[in-house]
């Protein structure tokens, strides 16, 4: 289902930019529309309805991709028995719980939280610079241990590992 929103999102995108061309050769005098037997339209009127169905058509091009990203992160969602089913747990909403914990916690704004299943759990992949009057191995420890438990208590997930990847240290204030 996923791919067939991204070959709808791809095929208005085309349309829409198809009409923008339109619109601009009437507007440069490259194009000339008239009717069956010879009469002229009026350019403006024409580019105005061109014009809105090419914004009408990328606005659907938009809706459509985000269709499409949805499906595709369903279906790339880490999956849990339940009591009443299967439950889906998408990848975007554990980054969204990690980055939570780490603004929290360091009061960090810039780091990348990247997963990968493993196992019957998954495994995190902590990117970021050493807050200022943080020691490396105390820091690492307590996140290491505050993510992979808060995680696995939020999702039920099992966390085995917490890869933690530090890119230089932070300046003050950032």
């Amino acid at each position: 289902m996923g791919f067939l929103f991204g070959i709808g999102a791809a095929s208005l995108l085309l349309a829409g930019a198809a009409m923008a061309a339109a619109v601009a050769a009437l507007a440069s005098g490259a194009l000339e529309l008239s009717l069956p037997g010879g009469t002229p339209l009026a350019s403006t009127a024409v580019q105005a309805v061109l014009g809105l169905w090419a914004v009408t058509c990328l606005g659907a091009a938009g809706v459509f991709a985000r269709l499409a990203r949805q499906q595709l992160a369903v279906r790339r969602a880490l999956r849990k028995p339940g009591p009443k089913g299967m439950i889906l747990i998408t990848q975007d909403t554990i980054r969204e719980m990690a980055g939570v914990l780490l603004r929290e916690e360091l009061g960090l704004h810039k780091f990348r939280v990247d997963l990968r299943p493993m196992g019957g759990g998954l495994a995190l992949q902590v990117l970021l610079r050493l807050p200022p009057g943080e020691e490396l191995p105390a820091l690492a420890e307590r996140l290491q241990n505050l993510l992979a438990q808060e995680i696995s208590a939020k999702t039920g997930l099992e966390v085995p590992e917490v890869r933690m990847i530090v890119e230089g240290t932070a300046r003050p204030g950032r």
